[in-house]
């Protein structure tokens, strides 16, 4: 089964906390409303090799000019998505965004440490302009009643799988989909443009059958 809740947050970026003994780099937003989230960004994975492969991209734009569109005139706070082409979710295979075949050569390796010196500089800069925003793309949770365990804020709100869900390894294929992949857009008002970062793991492989499981 494909990841739950999967849709994209918008919101503005108000503190963010590099990880410890957890393996994600946790930011703190609040959407135009006034509501609370946590973006929980994987730096290190859990499985072997730990590191992350990444690929950003200075300045984004989505494949289509109405893609674009959808994506500029995105709501604030979260949007459940549809896992199909031609709207805003994303799918590192079939999307788009770059050639799926020379993956292994876009994605660079880093380790904990320098993925997260990599992202901290950026949302540095978002927290410091009270018009930037970010865009997450991942599964949603919600845990009515209870605090956020990093930031504290009631209820505990947020959204992860931040990176590609598909073509996992066996013990994580029952995470496998189409048209579900994370991934995380920084706009700056600044120079009116849009960066991303989208990140794998290392023990997923491309390319993906239908149901998003690894054909090798």
């Amino acid at each position: 089964m494909p990841v739950q809740n999967y849709g994209v947050l918008k919101a503005h970026p108000v503190e963010a906390r590099k990880g410890q003994s957890n393996p994600h780099y946790q930011i703190h937003v609040v959407d135009a409303n006034g509501v609370d989230y946590r973006i929980a960004v994987n730096v290190q994975s859990q499985d072997n090799p730990p590191a992350l492969l990444y690929y950003p991209v200075a300045n984004f734009q989505y494949p289509t000019s109405g893609q674009q569109t959808q994506l500029d005139e995105l709501s604030t706070g979260y949007t459940a998505l549809s896992s199909q082409p031609g709207g805003l979710a994303i799918d590192f295979q079939r999307g788009g965004f770059f050639d799926p075949s020379e993956i292994s050569q876009l994605f660079q390796v880093e380790t904990e440490g320098q993925l997260q010196d990599l992202l901290d500089p950026q949302i540095q800069q978002a927290i410091a302009d009270p018009d930037a925003f970010l865009c997450a793309f991942g599964s949603r949770w919600y845990e009515p009643g209870k605090p956020d365990q990093i930031f504290g804020f009631t209820p505990g709100n947020g959204i992860h799988n931040i990176h590609m869900n598909q073509g996992n390894a066996a013990n994580f294929a029952s995470e496998d989909g189409v048209w579900t992949d994370g991934a995380l857009l920084i706009y700056q008002p600044s120079t009116q443009q849009w960066s991303a970062i989208f990140l794998m793991f290392q023990s997923q492989q491309l390319p993906t059958d239908a149901n998003g499981h690894r054909q090798s």
